[in-house]
């Protein structure tokens, strides 16, 4: 049936300069049942009476405040997408922290006879505002406040660093370029000598240095990001001013699940008494009964340099080779690292660190494992396993130098909607009971599924936090994933690969990489092939007619080319 039509009549209504406005609506019981009509004609005599800039606006406004509220159905939902993403991360996160006890390579005494166990691996010493504004009686702010005692853990940051370089944790430096309630945005990305780290302070190549006009060092910069990208986990924490801008750090970091020891005798404010009781209000409240099993979260713990040199002295220091890394300056100011390959073939080639990603190739445990889908085909997988502690060493030394690191794994979406149905159950398949997402075994699960036990990378080689995963469909890692669209948002120019097999998914990749004008590197005794001989094949064809494809090396040549600090 037709729908009445809807007609607008005059219905007289006076103003305030005694005419008369009319509206009223016929034809819609609807409209009359919620009251629409009267609302509509009390907004109007009001946009006559008011007559505001934006007439629709106002009306707009007003039809929308007249709404009526619905009840809450349960817990208030963010309107925002990205931030429902944040809480199950940080959820995900405390659930780990209640749960996990982190490795530890020395542990730390800290005050109420508590502890703060470390490992390089996923310990960062980070040093807060350590500025000649902050720290000399020349400074923006130092100049009144030259008789204080905020120079006085300065001795302290110096040892610290000398401590951290040594044993090779990741470092990081924030510069704030807030000044009480005046923010100076023209000083960042400048030459200023008074914004500038301290001379004795400085950061080094491939150490973090973050630019903030927050008190804490995580609300306005990539801190966190540039932190978990490393696999870091805990902190040890100095600068200036305890009270101020190094306490709002270190609540930012627990409330990113970062443990936290702060390092008292590396710290300073400008008066003696705002910095102990800065150090009592991180301290006590995590040195109460129920707090004892989460050492560094609430606050933070307190600890001395003399306890951290003793800790770092029991680790053995990483070696390091200091003519293999040069300088240039990028367009922020900042020096990066340059990684010189000399004995790279069919030549030498220098990779930028900043711009440069290790690609771990299918390093999983469906062709690694001797009960894996590779195995059950038949292939003797004691050629591939033999890799595996080249490939660990070098994520892990990768890791050490803050580079970018993507994982593959050959795995497909349970219901096989991205598997072609000639690789499926094609005349080139494998025979029925070993064909992709068959169950190989109960401790394997189907093959090459995601998510399933054989899909996962072999151990020591787990992805950490920050790290990428890519899951492909096909051979290469650029196929029908969003690999580039990652690499490029990154700014990655050159790729080093590493793992298996090199003439299947490895070679693909890495042809794929340069038809996309990547600069591409193949660690020679990180990869390999149920067959010898096609590895060394496809090494032959990588570097062939000057590197058409790319360049080949050893991986202990890039291991002595990375640029680890003293």
């Amino acid at each position: 049936a037709a729908a009445a039509p809807v007609d607008v009549v005059p219905a007289a209504m006076a103003t305030e300069n005694g005419s008369s406005l009319s509206v009223a609506i016929q034809g819609c019981d609807f409209l009359e049942q919620h009251g629409i009509p009267a609302k509509l004609q009390h907004l109007l005599k009001e946009i006559s009476d008011k007559k505001p800039k934006d007439p629709l606006q106002y009306l707009a406004e007003g039809l929308l405040s007249a709404a009526p509220v619905p009840a809450a159905s349960g817990p208030p939902q963010s309107p925002f997408p990205h931030d429902l993403k944040r809480r199950a991360e940080i959820s995900a996160r405390a659930k780990r922290a209640a749960t996990v006890e982190l490795s530890s390579e020395g542990t730390m005494c800290c005050k109420g006879e508590r502890r703060f166990p470390v490992a390089r691996h996923d310990t960062a010493l980070v040093l807060i505002d350590m500025q000649t504004d902050f720290l000399e009686p020349t400074g923006r702010v130092g100049q009144h406040y030259s008789e204080t005692s905020c120079r006085a853990g300065m001795e302290g940051c110096r040892r610290l660093l000398a401590a951290a370089r040594r044993v090779g944790l990741t470092i990081a430096h924030s510069r704030s370029h807030r000044y009480g309630a005046d923010v100076r945005d023209d000083l960042v990305g400048t030459s200023d000598e008074g914004y500038e780290l301290h001379p004795d302070l400085r950061a080094r190549p491939g150490e973090i240095v973050v630019d903030k006009w927050t008190f804490g060092a995580f609300a306005s910069t990539p801190l966190e990001e540039e932190l978990r990208a490393r696999g870091v986990e805990r902190i040890l924490l100095c600068g200036v001013l305890t009270n101020v801008c190094v306490f709002a750090t270190a609540s930012q970091a627990v409330d990113r699940f970062f443990r936290v020891c702060l390092i008292e005798d590396a710290c300073a404010a400008f008066q003696s008494e705002w910095h102990d009781m800065a150090l009592r209000l991180i301290n006590e409240p995590q040195a109460k009964k129920g707090h004892n099993a989460q050492f560094g979260l609430y606050f933070g713990e307190i600890s001395t340099c003399d306890e951290v040199e003793r800790c770092f002295g029991e680790l053995a220091p990483l070696a390091r080779n200091q003519e293999v890394w040069k300088k240039r300056k990028v367009t922020n100011g900042a020096v990066e690292a340059q990684i010189s390959l000399k004995a790279a073939m069919p030549h030498s080639c220098t990779l930028p660190l900043q711009h440069t990603a290790l690609v771990m190739i299918d390093l999983q445990k469906d062709f690694l494992d001797p009960k894996g889908f590779g195995a059950c085909l038949g292939n003797d997988v004691t050629p591939c396993t033999a890799i595996l502690p080249a490939c660990e060493a070098i994520l892990t030394a990768w890791r050490k130098c803050g580079g970018t690191v993507v994982h593959t794994l050959e795995a497909h979406l349970p219901d096989l909607s991205d598997c072609p149905e000639a690789k499926h159950t094609g005349p080139r398949a494998p025979p029925a009971g070993k064909r992709i997402g068959e169950v190989l075994s109960p401790e394997m699960g189907r093959i090459l599924v995601r998510n399933e036990p054989g899909n996962g990378l072999m151990p020591g080689l787990q992805a950490v936090e920050g790290e990428k995963v890519v899951h492909k469909p096909g051979k290469g890692a650029f196929y029908n994933t969003d690999l580039h669209d990652y690499l490029q948002g990154r700014d990655i120019t050159h790729l080093i690969f590493t793992g298996v097999t090199t003439e299947v998914c490895v070679q693909t990749s890495m042809r794929e990489a340069n038809d996309r004008g990547y600069e591409c590197v193949l660690l020679e005794d990180c990869t390999a092939s149920y067959f010898p001989s096609f590895k060394d094949g496809t090494l032959q064809q990588v570097r062939a007619q000057g590197g058409i494809v790319g360049w080949t090396v050893v991986s202990t040549e890039l291991l002595a080319a990375l640029p680890l600090q003293k």
